[in-house]
């Protein structure tokens, strides 16, 4: 009988140490900063359907710009999504597609130029500043 309940409870113990080395899923960063990195600060956001698309700066005089659009519906299935920045010179950057939690980071070299910025979410509704963020 002891064997017995010894046998049950050495089962039990490994099935709750196995149930407890299942790693969770990745979790994607939550913050623009973190995305594009410590030295960038958020110069302003805005709303599209199913994400927020944030333009960023970095500190000092690089004169860098970072654009990454958010999820905040369907974390973590595979959805549309897009993120998008340009200058007047031509150069530009986009990432779009089928993502689980982000579009981006696009960072782009700009200084003495305005950027354009942009991004999209589910319903693939663009929405893009006008020329604006002069360094």
């Amino acid at each position: 009988m002891k064997k017995r309940l010894l046998g049950v409870a050495a089962a039990a113990i490994m099935l709750v140490a196995a149930s407890l080395s299942i790693a969770a899923p990745a979790q994607a960063a939550e913050s623009p900063v973190a995305l594009c990195g410590s030295d960038y600060y958020v110069l302003d956001s805005h709303g599209v359907s199913g994400a927020t698309v944030y333009v960023l700066a970095s500190r000092g005089g690089a004169a860098y710009n970072c654009v990454v659009t958010i999820k905040t519906a369907n974390r973590g299935k595979a959805t549309w999504v897009a993120a998008s920045i340009g200058t007047p010179d031509g150069r530009s950057g986009i990432d779009e597609g089928n993502f689980l939690y982000y579009a981006g980071p696009i960072r782009i070299s700009a200084p003495s130029q305005c950027i354009q910025w942009g991004g999209a979410g589910g319903n693939r509704s663009w929405w893009t500043s006008a020329w604006s963020y002069c360094s």
